[in-house]
C-alpha cells in the first residue's frame, strides 16, 4: 500500500468513525467523559508505536483513528445536545419566515433570554421576520409523535436539530414593532414574497401555487388537496425544497449550457430565491461541492467533494445526520447523480442524446432510485404508480422551473412580454397537476406499508452499495468505459 493510499484511508476511516459516532449517539446515550478518555487512548497508542517502531504500523493507525474519530463524533454529538432549559420569557424576536399551515400560522420565535419556541397563532397573523412580539399561551416541551400507521416520529430530537426545545400552541401574539431581523435576511424575504406575487400574477391557480413551490416555497404553497394527489401519486418530493430539486437543476443546467459554471449560477439563483433557508443552503452545500470537483478535476474527485462537504456540516450541526430529512435527501439525490445515473445512463441506448434528453432522463432515475426507499419509510406508504408518473413529470420539471422563472423575471418590466413564457409555463403545469390527479386518484395508487425498523433501510442501502461496487469492478463497466 502507497503512502497515498495509506492517506485516503486514513481520511475515509476518520470521517466513516466521526459520522458512525454521531449515528449511534443519535440513538444512545454515550459519556462524553468516556469519549474523551479513549481519545486520550488513541493518542498515547499512536505516540506508542511511534517511539518504539519508529513508524506507526498501518493496522495500528487504522484502528487508533477509528477509535478516536468515533469518540470525537460522539463528544461533537454531546456538546451539541447539551442544553439546560430556561423557561422562555414572553418578549423576543422573531427569527424566521411565518409558515402558514392549514388552520394555524407557525413561526419560531426567540426570547429575549435566549431560549427558542416555536409558535403556533391564528391562520391570519399579521406577524412577519424581524418583529418583536409578545406571545401569551401554553408552553410545552415538544415529545414523541405517536401514529399506528407509521414509525413514531421524535419531535422533540426534530426540533432541536435548530436549537428549539419548546413549542407553544393557540398563541395570542402582539406586535411590539419591526425591522428587528437581519438585513440581508430580511432583503432575501422580500424577494422572495414579491416573487410569489409576481408569480400569481402571471399564473391562475392551481398553477401559481405549485410553480410557487417548485421555485421558491416548497410544499407549504400548495393546497392540501394537491399535495395529497401527489403523495399519493409518488412525486411529492418535487415540492419539497432539498438536494433532489437542486441536484435536478444543476444537472439540466449544465447540460443545456454544457457548461458547470452556468451549473453554479442557477445553485444560487435558486438559494437567493427561496430566502436562502438552512435546509435548501444544507442541500446547495452537497450539489456545489460536486460541481466544482468537477470543474478542477486535478486531484478532486466529485465522491471526495460530497464526503468532506458532509463532514464539514456534521461537524456544524450532527444533529442533521438522523433528524434533518432535508440533509438526507440532499446526499442520496447527489449519490445519485454521481453513481447511480453513469450506469442508468449506460443503459439507456434508444433514448436520444439531443437537447440532452437521454442526461435528463439518466439523471432523473437515478435520484428516484437512490431516494425511494427514504420516502418510503418516512412517509409510511408506497405509491404503485411512482414509477410512470415520475416519468410522466419528472422530465419536464426543468424545464416547467426554467419557464415559470423566466416569464416571473419578464413579467417584472411587462406581463405581456412574459406571456410565451407564462404560456409555456402553464401548459407544463397544467400537463404535471393533470397526470398526479389522474394517477393519484386510481383507487391502487398508493398502499400503506406495515411498520418496519429502520434498519431494514440501511439493509437496503447496503445492498445497493455493494452492487454498485461490484459494478464498478465489473468487465462490463470496463468494457463500457473503453
Amino acid at each position: 500500500m502507497t503512502d497515498r493510499e495509506i492517506n485516503t484511508n486514513s481520511v475515509f476511516i476518520f470521517i466513516a468513525g466521526f459520522v458512525c459516532g454521531i449515528l449511534v449517539s443519535s440513538f444512545v446515550f454515550l459519556s462524553p467523559l468516556l469519549s474523551v478518555l479513549v481519545i486520550l487512548v488513541g493518542i498515547a497508542v499512536l505516540l506508542a508505536e511511534k517511539i518504539w517502531q519508529s513508524k506507526v504500523n498501518k493496522e495500528v493507525l487504522f484502528l487508533s483513528l477509528a477509535l478516536i474519530s468515533f469518540s470525537l463524533g460522539v463528544l461533537r454529538y454531546s456538546i451539541k445536545d447539551f442544553h439546560e432549559p430556561l423557561p422562555p420569557s414572553s418578549q423576543g424576536i422573531v427569527v424566521d419566515e411565518p409558515e402558514q399551515k392549514e388552520n394555524t400560522t407557525r413561526f419560531v420565535f426567540k426570547s429575549d433570554n435566549g431560549e427558542k419556541m416555536l409558535i403556533s397563532t391564528d391562520l391570519y397573523s399579521s406577524v412577519a421576520y424581524g418583529d418583536k412580539v409578545e406571545v401569551k399561551g401554553k408552553l410545552e416541551k415538544p415529545g414523541i409523535i405517536e401514529d399506528e400507521t407509521r414509525q413514531p416520529f421524535d419531535y422533540a430530537k426534530y426540533l432541536s436539530k435548530d436549537d428549539i426545545y419548546f413549542t407553544m400552541s393557540f398563541t395570542k401574539v402582539e406586535i411590539l414593532s419591526h425591522g428587528h431581523g437581519n438585513l440581508i435576511k430580511q432583503i432575501l424575504f422580500n424577494l422572495k414574497h414579491s416573487f410569489i406575487a409576481k408569480i400569481k400574477e402571471i399564473l391562475a391557480e392551481p398553477e401559481s401555487s405549485l410553480l410557487s413551490g417548485l421555485l421558491v416555497a416548497g410544499k407549504a404553497a400548495m393546497p392540501k388537496s394537491i399535495l395529497e394527489e401527489f403523495r399519493r401519486a409518488g412525486v411529492i418530493h418535487i415540492v419539497v425544497l432539498s438536494g433532489y430539486n437542486i441536484t435536478i437543476i444543476a444537472e439540466f443546467i449544465r447540460t443545456v449550457f454544457s457548461s458547470a459554471k452556468f451549473s453554479i449560477i442557477g445553485v444560487l439563483f435558486f438559494v437567493i430565491m427561496t430566502g436562502a433557508q438552512a435546509t435548501v443552503v444544507r442541500a446547495a452545500i452537497m450539489v456545489l461541492a460536486v460541481i466544482l470537483a468537477k470543474m478542477v478535476r486535478r486531484n478532486f474527485s466529485a465522491p471526495r467533494a460530497l464526503l468532506v462537504a458532509a463532514f464539514l456540516m456534521l461537524v456544524h450541526n450532527p444533529k442533521i445526520l438522523v433528524f434533518d430529512p432535508s440533509f438526507q435527501l440532499s446526499f442520496l439525490a447527489t449519490c445519485g447523480l454521481i453513481f447511480v445515473s453513469p450506469i442508468v445512463n449506460k443503459y439507456l441506448p434508444f433514448i436520444t442524446e439531443k437537447w440532452g434528453i437521454k442526461t435528463i432522463i439518466s439523471t432523473t432515475v437515478a435520484t428516484q432510485i437512490t431516494v425511494l426507499p427514504l420516502l418510503i419509510y418516512s412517509m409510511g406508504n408506497v405509491s404503485l404508480v411512482s414509477l410512470p408518473a415520475n416519468i410522466l413529470i419528472l422530465l419536464f420539471i426543468p424545464y416547467t422551473m426554467l419557464a415559470g422563472f423566466v416569464a416571473a423575471l419578464i413579467a417584472y418590466i411587462s406581463p405581456a412580454i412574459a406571456w410565451p413564457f407564462s404560456y409555456l409555463a402553464h401548459l407544463l403545469l397544467a400537463w404535471i397537476l393533470a397526470v398526479s390527479h389522474y394517477l393519484g386518484n386510481l383507487s391502487y395508487a398508493s398502499v400503506s406499508v406495515p411498520l418496519f425498523s429502520v434498519w431494514l433501510i440501511v439493509i437496503v442501502y447496503l445492498v445497493m452499495i455493494i452492487l454498485l461496487r461490484r459494478w464498478h469492478n465489473s468487465p462490463l463497466r470496463s468494457a463500457n468505459l473503453n
